[in-house]
């Protein structure tokens, strides 16, 4: 037989772990479902990376997230949200994945797991965006020297790296295996190279000034290119922005080109998904996040409310919402 719960929340990232402080306050049986650990998004960001995020845009609760410097760390975000569910007792199974999930006749929704099953009278999918990384489906992409996630640079010191990518996260591991002696090249966009928009993705001026000393020392070589031909154990051949073939000598590539949501549990349920501004993303009420299937809500970074903040503000506004509406249909 099932456990039932009123809220059945999918991921304990920042949105999801929000999403269960609420569903507390408000006296609604509830059980968050984690495939991976808490915040795991985070955890998987480059070792001692500082983020680019300002305390009072992470933090739990105001004045809660108190970092040695300006912004905190990986290690302190992540000791962050640990405690936070700690000193809350939260309801979380971490390690647990969720398979599938059907509307059931009567009312409500039965979730599968790895694990065994639940029923809810609500699900709330808070699952972010780092599922699926992207890749550049060229021949040689599988070779095991390609990696779709940095984590640090001090397997490549003097190895020949080249980084992919115009974002913030491939513009971060640039730098760092730059400057911790590996031989660095980044292959970027003209556009993404000259864009100085913060609302466009442009990089942080407190990456790209670093990142630019290393250039200008000779330590960090950026080719503007067209796009990737192929990867070789011995070198990556790419097409120049000048229509040039340029092959380079290479240990290790990074393909950091972006990531996106796995939204297939959400489409066998029968929500609908529309284009956004970088993939794609559920239908949803901009007031409720409910999706366009009764009972079935969603949040944080893979809907068009992206940053952690919201990710944290927008569940206390909904989850309130959700409750009301389960105790009018008693």
């Amino acid at each position: 037989m099932s456990d039932y719960f009123d809220l059945i929340i999918i991921g304990a990232g920042p949105a999801g772990l929000s999403a269960a402080y609420a569903a507390a306050q408000e006296g609604l049986t509830y059980l968050v479902i984690e495939k991976g650990t808490i915040a795991d998004t985070i955890r998987q960001y480059p070792v001692g990376r500082t983020l680019f995020s300002t305390p009072n845009e992470l933090e739990m609760h105001e004045g809660s997230l108190r970092p040695v410097r300006d912004k905190p760390t990986r290690e302190e975000l992540l000791s962050h949200y640990v405690h936070f569910v700690l000193d809350n007792n939260l309801n979380i199974n971490t390690g647990e994945e969720v398979i599938g999930a059907d509307r059931l006749e009567a009312d409500g929704f039965v979730v599968r797991t790895d694990r065994g099953e639940y029923q809810a009278a609500r699900i709330l999918f808070a699952i972010g965006a780092m599922a699926h990384p992207r890749r550049l489906n060229i021949p040689g992409e599988n070779l095991p020297k390609v990696h779709h996630r940095f984590v640090e640079p001090y397997p490549y010191v003097r190895k020949d790296a080249l980084v992919v990518g115009g974002g913030n996260s491939a513009a971060e591991a640039a730098l760092f295996l730059s400057e911790e002696g590996a031989r660095t090249t980044m292959a970027i966009w003209r556009e993404d190279w000259e864009n100085r928009d913060p609302k466009a993705g442009a990089m942080k001026h407190w990456v790209r000034s670093p990142l630019e000393r290393e250039i200008a020392e000779g330590r960090l070589r950026v080719i503007l290119y067209k796009q990737i031909d192929e990867i070789t154990e011995p070198g990556v051949s790419l097409t120049t922005e000048a229509g040039e073939s340029l092959t380079i000598p290479n240990d290790v590539l990074f393909v950091l080109v972006g990531s996106d949501a796995d939204l297939t549990l959400l489409k066998k349920l029968g929500v609908q998904t529309t284009p956004g501004k970088l993939t794609e993303v559920p239908v949803y009420d901009p007031e409720t996040f409910e999706t366009n299937v009764g009972g079935i809500y969603v949040v944080g970074h893979f809907t068009n409310a992206r940053h952690i903040k919201a990710a944290i503000d927008v569940p206390r506004r909904i989850v309130p919402l959700i409750a009301q509406s389960l105790r009018a249909a008693v």
